[in-house]
């Protein structure tokens, strides 16, 4: 009889626990729009480093397309708590808008040779966001920028 009360208010204390809503109210998603109307490629870089001045192209790292007049929601991926967590680590994200029809004609054209990526498919717009950047922009990031 004990056994049982005691697998019973385990039981009860397992469901309750699994029960709680989460308390985490960090987010977990920006948006980035693109008001043009072009197709856009989208490299983000989360960088360990600060380096204000450059543009850096990562050859690892396959730009996502974002249509025209359309949204893309960027997770945070595998950082549990959301962007304010991958912020702890980091100075800024890096972004990188290029035009999805020039970046496709060089990624195939060349067998996505990445210094003629580099050198020939220019970037439209570069954003280095800091955590208060995005939460100023209410998490919404805005092709062509707003001024």
């Amino acid at each position: 009889m004990r056994q049982i009360k005691i697998a019973m208010l385990l039981i009860i204390a397992f469901i309750t626990l699994c029960a709680c809503p989460d308390n985490n109210y960090e987010h977990k998603y920006f948006t980035i729009v693109n008001k043009s109307p072009i197709n856009l490629r989208c490299q983000i870089i989360v960088q360990s480093i600060i380096t204000p001045a450059d543009t850096i192209y990562d050859c690892g790292i396959i730009p996502f397309l974002i249509s025209a007049d359309s949204s893309y929601f960027v997770e945070s991926g595998e950082y549990r708590g959301g962007w304010e967590t991958v912020f702890r680590g980091i100075p800024y994200l890096q972004l990188l808008l290029m035009e999805d029809s020039i970046y496709m004609d060089y990624f195939f054209k060349y067998n996505y040779n990445c210094d003629t990526i580099r050198k020939y498919v220019p970037v439209l717009h570069r954003y280095q966001l800091k955590l208060e950047d995005l939460q100023r922009m209410n998490w919404t990031v805005v092709y062509p920028p707003e001024e």
